[in-house]
């Protein structure tokens, strides 16, 4: 089982016995008390969540992170990383995640507690965040691919926010996490990180996961990007790829 716990709610795929289920809950809060509570409010409503797992994957996000080269990682600093790229409360915990493929680690603050539902339905807990499942996932597709493009711009979308991160000749020259409201907002704030890297439209391949050819986003990227990949090509939609 997977869980995705965001600002705007909690997203469950359950992997069983060949089969997929999948459901998702708004929030309207982002108070770690409430959430912890709402958790076991929906664990009581589905019986299906009291069962034993071989895995459960907690996946936080949020903008809380940035990425730090392994060459300069100290783990007792991590906290002072993150102080300087982001506002963080003072009382706040600091996980972190290594990304092979970036020789980097990915250092966040997590929702407090909220493993704590779900560790007696397992042996095996792993607690993640979603830029790192998103730079997996970017490995993933590297991997399927002989011909790489000069710059290559790869698009996590999620309702209301996205994660982009640009690569120049296979190297990773920028990472940033933004919110919109808008395709306008969404559109700017892209465009805003092509031209500030110089990205070349004519000599860019764009992969985006979480989005179909029917949004507006999709329709509205084309017009300035032709080279757009969508991945997965199962359910994009939703957020199954990280499941």
């Amino acid at each position: 089982m997977s869980i995705l716990i965001a600002k705007y709610g909690l997203s469950f795929m359950i992997h069983k016995e060949n089969q997929k289920k999948f459901f998702e809950y708004s929030l309207t809060f982002s108070n770690p008390v409430l959430l912890l509570n709402k958790i076991y409010e929906i664990i009581e409503e589905r019986p299906v969540l009291e069962e034993h797992f071989d895995k459960i994957k907690l996946i936080h996000h949020n903008r809380l992170n940035t990425l730090i080269p392994l060459k300069f990682f100290e783990p007792d600093t991590v906290k002072d990383w993150l102080s300087h790229q982001i506002k963080i409360p003072s009382n706040a915990s600091a996980a972190y995640d290594y990304i092979d493929n970036l020789k980097a680690y990915n250092v966040y603050v997590p929702f407090q507690n909220l493993e704590k539902p779900f560790s007696k339905q397992t042996d095996n807990l792993t607690i993640k965040h979603s830029a790192s499942e998103f730079f997996y996932n970017i490995r993933q597709v590297k991997n399927k691919t002989t011909d790489l493009p000069i710059f290559e711009v790869f698009l996590n979308v999620f309702p209301g926010d996205f994660q982009i991160a640009v690569f120049k000749n296979d190297r990773l020259q920028a990472y940033n996490h933004f919110d919109y409201e808008n395709v306008e907002e969404f559109l700017y704030f892209l465009f805003f990180m092509i031209e500030t890297l110089e990205v070349k439209p004519y000599q860019t391949q764009l992969y985006v996961f979480g989005v179909d050819k029917v949004t507006e986003l999709y329709k509205n990227m084309l017009l300035f990007i032709k080279n757009i990949r969508l991945v997965p090509k199962k359910n994009p939609g939703q957020i199954y790829n990280y499941f």
